[in-house]
């Protein structure tokens, strides 16, 4: 029999929720067959089959909670397997003193970066977790990584002790290069393994939630028989383990337990009751005690903030950065986004001067990670490359009807003015002097946020209509706000928007990203008299600012495509 274990499904996240099975049990799969449905805090994934064989058992049903890491599904072992390293290739028999047999390391075992779901080169070390010399168990965090979309936790691929850590904080490790090396046999059993385990040590308290065994529960440590689903499907509906009775073998508790107990609220958690509970003012020994994405972890760390402390207002009880930011200054977030605006609103009728945001300022130099650093770098790349040239001028908009999304006009205008002038709709490769002109039309939309620069593309925008791509442009601003943005998301741009009148400014000169050569700024509106037919009138007025790269196009080829946006954006509709 093969184990096939829940896989990290690029989220982040601890856990994953059953939706449906996609086949039954006694089916015969081939690998990469849709298995199962799953659901995590983001998004709902199709889990395919690593194995080519007859599915024997499934490890859950549609609701329950499984864990990374933690059995899925069971085959018979009789067919080939895409991934060996997902699953396991004999099913342990727990002997008479309930021990399970493990696998034994080799010494000096190098574990490599692997790709951390971002589809970018490398990632940055945020902080160790552990230490030279410390011996990890399997599934433990050892190391912070910053990628340009969040703060990823690594954890240990086995267990053993630790001889090296390949690298310092700040350091950029590239994917597939060593990052820990590994320098006495280990064991690489699962977590599960840990159930015959009655050590009473500090580490086992650390990591007492997410094995199965002891549970510190503020200063009394209860014993608790539970599986790791079971945690999580407890943590899910906010039930107190130690106050649940196990009706399984030998006083196990089950699903079925914990959900009579949500049932009935007799054991339901308080709001200051969790697994584990902190001391004040630290942060809890256990990183997956709460649910949280690696990026509120991050901030939580930045601002000294326990998660313990925080009131938990995200999908499935999911910390947010509000919640972080809420537990930073003492204040209690409301439960409603309407009532938090209108208690907003009411404050500032009160008061005779509108409320400004609180920053904290810092005079110790802060790293550049992530987002950051990827556009520091990107406009450095472009600095060193492109030939820049800007052409400014203003459009008269006047006739356009209220309500008309101007993002919307934007964008079709630029897919008139590739058409009317192809030349600015294109890559350039200056290293062999090459040109390359597209058919179609893949706008970039710079969009600010708080953690950097973000530019999604919107493909193909060429075959859509105003409502489709404003539609798609949307759906790109939901990904980057919930940290889904996705590697293809953010590839092959031909041209790029920067609409950065939409906060302020009039002109200026965008830089643009290579192998593209151009990029139009869109600035504020403004009225402004203008001389027409019927005399001196007021008019609505657009600035424009088009920056092209003038090793691949000229001068000429920059002014028609401006004049073409120009012609689409005066028109009425």
């Amino acid at each position: 029999m093969s184990i096939f274990n829940l896989p990290d499904l690029g989220e982040g996240l601890p856990d994953a929720e059953i939706v449906r099975w996609l086949v039954k049990e006694g089916d015969t799969l081939t690998i990469d067959q849709p298995m199962v449905e799953m659901e995590t805090a983001k998004a709902v994934v199709e889990v395919p089959s690593p194995i080519a064989g007859k599915i024997t058992k499934f490890y859950g049903g549609p609701g329950d909670v499984i864990q990374t890491g933690s059995p899925l599904a069971e085959f018979d072992g009789a067919g080939n397997s895409a991934a060996p390293q997902s699953a396991n290739q004999s099913k342990a028999e727990p002997t008479a003193s309930n021990a399970i047999p493990a696998a034994q390391t080799t010494a000096n075992e190098d574990f490599k970066l692997p790709d951390l779901g971002e589809g970018l080169p490398d990632a940055e070390i945020v902080r160790w977790l552990v230490k030279e010399g410390e011996t990890v168990t399997v599934d433990q965090p050892m190391v912070e990584m910053e990628t340009a979309k969040a703060v990823v936790e690594v954890p240990s691929p086995l267990a053993g002790t630790i001889a090296k850590l390949h690298g310092n904080a700040g350091d950029v490790i590239a994917v597939g290069a060593v990052l820990v090396s590994f320098g006495v046999a280990g064991t690489t059993q699962s977590a599960a393994a840990c159930q015959s385990s009655e050590s009473t040590s500090e580490e086992d308290r650390a990591d007492s939630g997410t094995v199965v065994g002891s549970v510190q529960v503020g200063n009394t440590v209860v014993a608790e028989s539970a599986s790791a689903v079971v945690k999580a499907l407890a943590k899910k509906l906010k039930v107190d383990l130690s106050q649940v009775s196990g009706s399984g073998a030998n006083g196990a508790i089950t699903q079925a337990d914990v959900k009579a107990a949500a049932k009935t609220g007799r054991a339901t958690a308080s709001a200051t009751s969790v697994a584990i509970v902190p001391s004040a003012g630290t942060q809890t020994n256990n990183p997956l005690a709460y649910r949280a994405s690696p990026a509120v972890r991050a901030l939580a760390r930045k601002l000294n903030i326990d998660l313990g402390q925080c009131q938990a207002s995200g999908k499935k009880g999911t910390i947010t950065r509000d919640d972080v930011n809420a537990a930073a200054s003492g204040t209690i977030k409301t439960t409603s986004r309407a009532a938090a605006i209108d208690s907003t609103a009411a404050s500032t009728s009160a008061s005779s001067s509108p409320r400004l945001p609180t920053v904290s300022v810092s005079r110790e130099p802060q790293a550049i990670r992530g987002v950051r650093r990827a556009m520091a770098q990107g406009m450095a790349h472009s600095h060193a490359t492109v030939v820049p040239t800007t052409l400014v001028e203003d459009v008269n908009i006047s006739r356009w009807k209220k309500g008309t999304d101007s993002l919307a006009r934007y964008i079709r205008a630029m897919v008139y003015a590739c058409r009317v002038e192809p030349a600015l709709n294109a890559w350039f490769d200056g290293e062999n002097m090459e040109r390359l002109l597209h058919p179609n039309v893949n706008i970039g939309i710079a969009i600010d946020t708080p953690d950097g620069l973000y530019v999604p593309v919107v493909h193909n925008v060429d075959q859509m209509n105003m409502v489709e791509s404003r539609a798609a442009v949307q759906v790109l601003r939901d990904k980057v706000s919930n940290k889904g943005i996705k590697p293809a998301d953010l590839a092959n741009a031909t041209v790029t928007l920067s609409n950065f009148g939409s906060i302020a400014g009039r002109y200026g000169t965008p830089v643009v990203s290579p192998p593209q050569v151009a990029i139009l700024g869109t600035g504020r509106f403004r009225n402004e008299l203008q001389l027409t037919d019927k005399g001196i009138e007021n008019q609505r007025m657009l600035p424009l600012s088009l920056t092209f790269d003038h090793r691949a196009c000229t001068g000429g080829e920059a002014a028609r495509f401006l004049a073409a946006i120009m012609e689409d954006l005066a028109k009425a509709e």
